[in-house]
């Protein structure tokens, strides 16, 4: 068997050398000596198969038995810490550097056997004495040492030829590159590096013309495999240089990757203005060099400086530098810490793991078969939310310590985590997994039946998280009494990066939201006076007349049927909730009482025959079967029928960082860009759009069978307002959760301000947002202390989640002192108009 000894081992140059040979470990032979003893270093030789001796090269008695019936060696060995200038000179250290370079060489020499092949690096700066600039120097130039290390190592060369042994030397060009713990700080390109990386300044001696001539690490151990390996090569010294440059050039090349660097030019002297080695004899040889200078500097700045990266509950990392081919897929995961155990996770669709944490840990787990939601709490945050995420099939999810988790399959599911330290789940030193139960047997049957995994537009995986809101209780199902239980369901807003469509995480059954309502759209007077002013403009459209036969979709107390009806338009309602389609119907407003489904959409055509127009008012971002709501409204229209809908419009959400319009309702969330997408895949075609005020801001939407229909000018002028605000843009959505985010602090603090006053901090109106934004915020009775409404149906319920009651104005003393937290703030303006000169002394303020 082939034994190689290599001396210096845990050095920078022997830590490369080491892993290049760590692949012929199994074959060969191979020790790592070294005088220092680095723990890391000497596992990672062990786990190699490469065996550490620690050894001195002055101690002969130790040398002369490792180097027995050695092949090859690699001697690295020597003190690499040393004076550039005779300045810097001491003769402790001198002697120090002669000793160990010049005796510690002779005993390698002596010691290695006579076949012994010596593979020995020596220096560029056996030039240092050249008095003026010479290029390309050759390996036939005499050296010109001045400085003890350059003696040294041309001693050594004199040394091996004189010996008769088989020898090749490398003079190396000034090292670069990273290796790890080992990377060398003390050679000006990694010096250059490591300031750039702390923002720092290089001062550029004589404007930097000095010239170097330099070689990455990884180049150096490769070439020294290269004529380690060629019996051709025999007695021989070769130039080791792949790039000749400037201190300049190499300061300007860490200023591209650090911009806060400084370089400043100073007049101050230098030994000389450099030289450089020709490669022409190495490369000749049929060697090539595969790293540059540039790479080097780049990757040693990334990995050294500290980059402010946003804290998430959970990364999802996708693999890369993916090949593809007819056999399939090959794909990478990077790591920036070791691996020291692999579990081969199995389990089952339906079935929950983790509900745990680490308070060390990094978790890693990459999923290979299946999908699985992921369920996250931040437990060093208070004010942090459950969030969830989906994991699909060859994605990896990182999970930062003290970050509670679990797992919920959807699929039967194959996983693998990878773990840096301790698994066993007791108490086991500072990696132990804690118990936290954040997911019970309940809502992880939910989940199962109710997540939205796929875009709902295009049926994309590819689904970003854009703001969680935790778990949270339904928007308008309040409570009758303070302690009545109620359930809580995630309240999350994700986005399609393949169609920019935004929809929430859960979908929640409509039965429990919808049979018992209690929104009355005909409360305010702002949306009577917005339907009628629409029917007035409809009918000076041309879309509606008295021949006209319109079908309102989800239309609540008929609240658009009234004017229709003023108008002596036929028109027909389509409500799911009971108690509010009676009220419709008591008003003389046909109403039916059902979901707008196949079935009812051929009773209508059966009873009524196809409709002119069709409706649908902030309720066509309420279902979860949005492409059946088209086709079937596709069925009901004449061939030239329009469909008008109105949605809140997410540009205005995302620009005003609104958040309290997120709620369980409303499982979509539109843009002009995501409408457009959604109706490529149905009969009808956009031509209109029109911005309103409801809602804090919607849209109205104006769709046609028509393919002959002229499209609009508002169509285009939207695009080109989309795209300029960035819709298709991931970085938008990240911006509006930061938004929301800042926003939330605004609140809690104007909230604390006001409590400071000793005035009863009061909530003004009861909307669905006010649930959201109350539960988001997780305030309660204790600050604010009641909720005054205008809707007789929710006088007397409580906000869930928060124990505030919902009162009746009637209940307030006008004269006293309120700060009054508009929470319908859409409405904020007429509310103020209302009241101002009611509770004369107290405060508005607009909470949103």
């Amino acid at each position: 068997m082939k034994k190689i000894v290599i001396t210096g081992a845990l050095g920078y140059i022997g830590t490369e050398l080491c892993k290049i040979y760590s692949g012929f470990s199994h074959q060969y032979e191979i020790v790592a000596i070294d005088k220092q003893f680095y723990s890391e270093r000497v596992n990672r030789l062990n786990n190699w198969g490469i065996k550490f001796i620690q050894c001195d090269i002055l101690n002969k008695d130790l040398l002369r038995t490792i180097l027995k019936d050695t092949d090859l060696v690699f001697h690295l060995a020597g003190i690499t810490d040393v004076p550039q200038t005779n300045l810097e000179k001491s003769n402790k250290k001198e002697k120090l550097i002669q000793k160990v370079g010049v005796e510690g060489s002779k005993n390698i020499i002596k010691f290695s056997e006579d076949y012994t092949k010596i593979i020995f690096p020596s220096t560029h700066v056996v030039y240092e004495g050249l008095k003026d600039i010479e290029k390309n120097i050759k390996e036939s130039k005499p050296p010109v040492p001045v400085l003890e290390y350059a003696k040294g190592k041309f001693q050594t060369e004199q040394d091996l030829k004189l010996s008769n042994k088989n020898y090749v030397i490398l003079r190396l060009g000034s090292v670069h590159g990273l290796s790890s713990d080992s990377t060398r700080l003390n050679v000006m390109p990694n010096l250059f590096a490591k300031i750039a990386s702390q923002n720092g300044s290089i001062k550029l001696f004589s404007g930097g013309k000095q010239l170097k001539s330099l070689v990455s690490v990884q180049d150096v151990a490769r070439c020294m495999q290269f004529v380690a390996e060629n019996n051709e090569i025999s007695k021989s010294i070769f130039n080791c240089v792949s790039e000749n440059v400037n201190v300049k050039k190499v300061a300007t090349l860490c200023k591209k990757y650090s911009d806060s660097l400084k370089l400043v030019t100073s007049d101050d002297p230098i030994p000389n203005l450099g030289y450089t080695l020709s490669n022409k004899k190495i490369l000749k040889e049929g060697f090539e060099f595969l790293y540059n200078l540039e790479n080097s500097l780049s990757e040693m700045i990334e990995y050294w400086k500290f980059n402010d990266i946003e804290y998430k509950n959970e990364y999802i990392v996708q693999g890369k530098d993916s090949f593809v081919d007819y056999r399939g897929l090959i794909t990478n995961f990077y790591f920036d810490e070791e691996i020291t155990s692999i579990g081969y996770v199995d389990s089952k669709k339906g079935s929950i793991r983790g509900n745990h944490y680490h308070p060390i840990q990094t978790q890693k787990c990459l999923l290979i078969k299946g999908k699985y939601i992921s369920i996250t709490k931040n437990l060093l945050d208070d004010s942090s939310v459950v969030e969830t995420r989906i994991i699909n099939e060859g994605e990896l999810s990182i999970i930062k310590p003290n970050v509670a988790h679990t797992m919920v399959f959807l699929e039967d599911s194959i996983l693998l985590n990878l773990v840096n330290g301790g698994r066993e789940h007791e108490n086991y030193g500072i990696t132990h997994t804690l118990q936290h139960k954040l997911v019970d047997n309940k809502m992880a049957e939910f989940l199962i039946k109710n997540y939205k995994h796929t875009c709902r537009c295009c049926n994309s995986k590819n689904l970003e998280l854009v703001v969680s809101l935790g778990n949270s209780p339904l928007a308008n199902n309040l409570l009758d009494t303070k302690n009545e239980k109620f359930d809580i369901f995630p309240l999350e807003m994700f986005v399609c990066k393949e169609c920019f469509n935004c929809q929430l995480s859960v979908v929640v059954p409509p039965k429990i939201m919808f049979d018992k309502y209690l929104y009355l759209s005909s409360t305010t007077d702002s949306f009577k006076k917005h339907f009628h002013t629409l029917v007035k403009k409809l009918n000076k459209e041309n879309l509606i007349d008295k021949n006209s036969f319109v079908v309102d979709i989800g239309s609540n107390d008929g609240i658009f049927l009234e004017p229709l009806q003023e108008l002596s338009v036929n028109c027909l309602g389509v409500e799911p909730a009971k108690n509010i389609a009676d009220i419709a119907n008591k008003k003389n407003l046909k109403t039916i009482n059902a979901y707008f489904n196949k079935n009812i959409v051929n009773k209508i055509l059966k009873d009524f025959g196809k409709a002119n127009l069709v409706t649908a008012f902030n309720v066509f971002a309420h279902s979860d079967n949005l492409h059946d709501i088209a086709t079937n409204v596709e069925s009901l229209l004449d061939e030239k029928g329009t469909f008008i809908f109105e949605v809140q419009y997410l540009v205005a959400n995302m620009k005003l960082g609104i958040v309290d319009n997120i709620y369980h309702e409303h499982v979509n969330y539109w843009s002009l860009f995501s409408i457009e997408e959604f109706f490529k895949h149905h009969e009808m075609i956009v031509y209109k759009i029109e911005e309103v005020d409801t809602h804090g801001g919607s849209i109205r939407v104006y769709c046609t069978k028509d393919q002959n229909k002229n499209i609009d000018k508002s169509i285009n002028k939207y695009r080109k307002k989309e795209k300029d605000f960035g819709i298709n843009k991931i970085d938008t959505y990240f911006k509006y959760r930061d938004d929301i985010l800042l926003k939330k602090n605004n609140l809690i603090n104007l909230l604390k301000k006001l409590k400071e006053t000793n005035n009863s901090v009061i909530g003004y109106g009861a909307p669905a947002k006010a649930t959201t934004l109350l539960n988001y915020l997780k305030l309660s009775d204790k600050d604010i202390k009641m909720v005054v409404e205008d809707n007789p149906l929710k006088i007397n319920k409580f906000i869930p989640g928060t124990k505030i009651k919902i009162v009746s104005s009637n209940q307030l003393d006008r004269l006293k002192k309120y700060n009054f937290l508009v929470l319908a703030w859409n409405f904020y303006e007429s509310i103020i108009k209302k009241n101002q000169k009611t509770y004369t002394n107290s405060k508005f303020y607009k909470f949103n």
